[in-house]
């Protein structure tokens, strides 16, 4: 394509008009080289239009060996301390999925600003390495509601590799760390939080009832026969509530196992 094309297409991509700013984006991940990594780069993290951010991510993503130096760089760039422009760049990156991104990642895990570090944790979930899942794990007990539900979030997105050391905050001294952990395996569910399931029996026998929940629940996820035993015993113990919560546990349970097809 000539130099020309490319040209008109950036131009296009800085409208007024989204429609035709996507239109343009959409050329330019189709046809763009590397000889204009830096102006997708410089046009994602300046784009307001959702939708056509996500073209552009496109665009940059499937061509990251040029553009990933890029992202890292702008993720470095102060003028992007506040707006969208850095979680845009976070976002890309959780979709390169490069494990060296790590360590451009973690420092805005703590961000005071609540959409960087939520984005920070959903890339390092992505990524999955073990520093990286060992710093979504580090994280858990955050009590402020919008940051829990998104490293929730982020620990499921993790899955398997974050079940060693969400098993291991199940002991933690703090009751808010033990809960959200168990709200995590939860979300991983059946089969890759399996291996928490010893844990989550120990957790359901001698923990507080605002701890037991969410851990019945992560064991009601499971596809384990000795669950059932656990939920039957609550279901006719002396808490009214648990008792509620592990009835209707067994019912899903049951309904579950109906549908399954057999051989």
């Amino acid at each position: 394509m000539s130099g020309n094309s490319f040209d008109k297409a950036l131009q296009a991509a800085r409208h007024d008009d989204p429609s035709v700013r996507q239109r343009a984006a959409l050329w330019l991940g189709t046809h763009a080289d590397e000889t204009v990594a830096a102006d997708l780069v410089r046009l994602l993290v300046t784009e307001p239009d959702f939708y056509v951010r996500e073209t552009l991510t496109w665009a940059v993503v499937t061509r990251h060996t040029s553009t990933y130096p890029l992202l890292v760089e702008a993720l470095r760039d102060d003028s992007l301390a506040e707006g969208p422009g850095r979680v845009q760049v976070l976002h890309a990156l959780s979709k390169i999925r490069r494990p060296e991104s790590v360590a451009e990642i973690l420092p805005l895990a703590d961000d005071e600003d609540d959409a960087v570090a939520a984005k920070a944790w959903w890339a390092l979930g992505r990524i999955g390495t073990p520093g990286a899942v060992a710093a979504l794990v580090d994280a858990l007990g955050v009590e402020e509601e919008f940051r829990r539900r998104e490293l929730t979030r982020a620990l499921e997105q993790a899955g398997e590799a974050a079940v060693e050391g969400l098993s291991g905050r199940l002991s933690d001294p703090d009751s808010s760390v033990r809960r959200h952990a168990a709200e995590a395996l939860l979300g991983i569910g059946d089969p890759a939080a399996r291996p928490a399931a010893p844990e989550l029996f120990h957790v359901v026998a001698t923990d507080d009832k605002e701890v037991v929940l969410p851990a019945v629940e992560a064991l009601a996820a499971l596809d384990l026969p000795e669950v059932d035993d656990v939920l039957r015993r609550l279901r006719d113990g002396d808490d009214a509530w648990l008792s509620i919560t592990a009835g209707w546990l067994l019912t899903d349970r049951s309904g579950t196992a109906r549908s399954t097809p057999t051989d």
